[in-house]
């Protein structure tokens, strides 16, 4: 009877599904949503999956595909507004990547509170998370680059406004990147 205990444990601790390395760098929990629906890319690089409800646009041109979506039944200081780029070109993450990113910050007046490279779903990645003014209110952006391979990396960016629960709107943003395939 122990044997079968000691192999039944080995199989639960097995089956539970370890929290996504992004998730915990951010102390988000996995959250669920309702009515979520599948939208592919133009170019049909990438699919995301958003709530049905929330307003959302593709855009693209020679070198990238876009979608964006925000719920816009919220006033703006309510929700994110969230946008998933798959670009076509080479990406390294050196010391020259880091100076002209912190410099497009500093042109955009923010500051990064922090940053660092981490494993998105097997692959490399850098992020950083920012704060500023934006449009007269305190503003949040999260950036998130995922290297796909030598030729090809995801831009994905949370963008929050105002300082009502934002840790909790940059965390659905993540549970959503999360849910980004390629």
């Amino acid at each position: 009877m122990k044997k079968y205990s000691i192999i039944l444990l080995i199989v639960i601790l097995n089956s539970c599904d370890e929290e996504p390395v992004f998730i915990s760098e951010f102390n988000c929990g996995v959250e669920s949503f309702s009515n979520l629906e599948k939208i592919e890319d133009v170019k049909k690089l990438f699919t995301v999956q958003y709530p049905d409800t929330w307003k959302t646009n593709l855009y693209y041109d020679k070198n990238q595909s876009s979608i964006f979506t925000a719920d816009t039944t919220k006033q703006l200081k309510e929700t994110m507004l969230l946008d998933i780029t798959h670009i076509s070109n080479q990406l390294k993450f050196d010391t020259n990547f880091i100076k002209k990113f912190n410099s497009n910050l500093l042109k955009q007046q923010l500051e990064e509170n922090s940053s660092g490279t981490l494993t998105f779903k097997d692959k490399e990645a850098y992020y950083s998370l920012a704060t500023g003014i934006k449009r007269t209110f305190k503003y949040q952006i999260l950036t998130l680059f995922i290297k796909l391979d030598e030729k090809n990396y995801i831009n994905s960016t949370i963008e929050v406004f105002g300082d009502s629960l934002v840790n909790q709107r940059i965390c659905k943003g993540i549970n959503l990147v999360e849910k980004t395939t390629y």
